[in-house]
């Protein structure tokens, strides 16, 4: 089994931040081990030219980000022809997979799976591999209604990002295994960042108060990796931890309670031990 780790751009890039720009960010991402860089398309502003180019040269992979915000966010045809144009702007640029932010978490079911539907077939229409995220405000922000789109639409296909469903579940859905079982065959890529019952990400990952909630979500990586081991495939993975309002403040002061680069390099470290292959 292959696992090839990303480097996102989120919280890394710009003032304040370890890198001045996302073409330093790939030159480091490359030395660090990383396969491939993530981000969204319009990050890379004015500096497009050059960081495909930067892109090209270290032979990295760019799995972008694509994501739809439009004036009605219930409005499924302003999401699908947001997404439309972001498609052809990715297909323009030779990618053949893309990681989606669409749609709403408002869509009912039968709104949600037509909506899927289309977007497959948009992505299809460009042969790009289209990924689902499982995001909350998105129609995926749950695992009981991923899993029922899983089962109903055929060809979806998910960037996991566990750690949501645990903030919006409220809890560790140990529960619902099942759901986490059905929808594992389904990714084909994963956030991994550590959630927990009230909110999105743990202040830090190594703290040992948060062993529970790391394990948990190893468990969940690991079935998903087991899978795509069956299949033949190789899982792409973003130690994706993220800044501030993410990552927890101090009170009154603002400070990060933990090194933003220091947590990505941890897990980058810590995944690499757990799916390293002969």
């Amino acid at each position: 089994m292959t696992v090839e780790l990303f480097r996102h751009a989120w919280g890394a890039v710009g003032d304040g931040c370890p890198w001045p720009d996302l073409s330093t960010l790939c030159r480091s991402a490359k030395q660090e081990g990383y396969t491939g860089v993530e981000f969204p398309l319009f990050a890379m502003g004015d500096e497009r030219d050059e960081v495909l180019a930067t892109i090209a040269e270290l032979e990295l992979t760019l799995l972008p980000m694509l994501m739809t915000f439009v004036g009605e966010m219930h409005d499924p045809a302003a999401h699908l022809e947001s997404l439309k144009g972001q498609l052809a702007q990715a297909a323009e640029l030779g990618l053949t997979r893309v990681n989606a932010h669409a749609g709403a978490d408002a869509f009912d079911d039968d709104t949600t799976a037509q909506f899927l539907r289309d977007s497959i077939a948009m992505a299809a229409d460009h042969g790009i591999d289209l990924l689902h995220e499982t995001h909350r405000m998105r129609p995926l922000y749950n695992p009981w209604r991923t899993a029922r789109m899983v089962e109903e639409v055929e060809g979806l296909r998910l960037t996991a990002d566990y750690s949501h469903w645990v903030c919006v579940a409220g809890r560790l859905p140990f529960d619902s295994a099942a759901a986490f079982t059905t929808c594992a065959p389904a990714v084909g890529h994963i956030h991994a960042r550590v959630g927990h019952s009230e909110a999105p990400q743990v202040g830090d990952p190594r703290d040992p108060a948060v062993a529970m909630e790391l394990g948990s979500h190893e468990h969940w990586w690991d079935e998903i990796v087991a899978a795509a081991t069956e299949r033949g495939d190789t899982m792409t993975v973003t130690p994706e931890f993220g800044p501030p309002p993410y990552m927890p403040t101090v009170p009154h002061t603002g400070e990060p309670v933990a090194d933003l680069a220091e947590i990505v390099a941890w897990m980058r470290d810590r995944l690499m031990d757990r799916y390293s292959t002969e």
